[in-house]
């Protein structure tokens, strides 16, 4: 016969397990972990076209890649970076131009790529705290790899950073996954001293 606090820990446990995993699935799979907001006349810029062409098509740099994040309303996230740049340019200049989200995915080997001490200048030698920190990290790692990259960067003045509703997500499903392995512990134990006794009840 089940304890029924037992089958209670046992479907409380998969249900937080359930959602926590969801959780962090879906934060995993968005850019919205750290987003940055640039004043407006970041997009007016006359290379901000520029600056969204060397991002998406340009080679692979931290220091450019974060540079163009910071002034044009750049959202991060584990494997996805975004900028906001004026869509489609015509031959007059549009007063109020649509802003166009473009996103560029982290490669698996661009995750492992060496950070430097000074971002983009490879002369400064290889931060290996960033490095080990941000390369697939978790969301503490995430977090901790942020800060590193802040206190090494120089934000352009007005541009403002904050985390994202990803990371919130993220956040949100690791005490979830605590809850759940705990009720699971405990439901192990109880059945397994249930167990125990009625086996000795029957051996009496």
């Amino acid at each position: 016969m089940v304890d029924n606090r037992y089958a209670t820990a046992l479907v409380i446990g998969s249900v937080l397990s359930l959602l926590a995993t969801v959780y962090l699935s879906v934060a995993v799979g968005t850019q919205h972990w750290y987003q940055y907001r640039s004043p407006p006349g970041n997009h007016e810029a006359s290379n901000a076209s520029e600056l969204r062409e060397d991002f998406i098509n340009g080679e692979f740099d931290e220091k450019a890649y974060s540079d163009t994040l910071f002034r044009l309303n750049g959202t991060l996230g584990l494997w996805w970076r975004c900028v906001q740049a004026p869509g489609q340019s015509h031959w007059f200049k549009e007063p109020d131009p649509k802003m166009v989200t473009q996103c560029v995915s982290f490669t698996l080997p661009q995750q492992f790529l060496p950070k430097y001490k000074e971002p983009g200048n490879h002369n400064t030698g290889e931060d290996l705290l960033r490095t080990c920190l941000c390369s697939l990290g978790t969301v503490c790692c995430f977090l901790a790899g942020m800060d590193l990259l802040h206190r090494v960067s120089v934000l352009p003045d007005g541009v403002d950073g904050s985390l994202g509703w990803s990371l919130y997500l993220a956040l949100i499903s690791s005490p979830l996954e605590m809850m759940a392995a705990a009720l699971f512990l405990w439901a192990a134990r109880s059945h397994r001293q249930n167990y125990t006794r009625m086996t000795a009840y029957r051996v009496a």
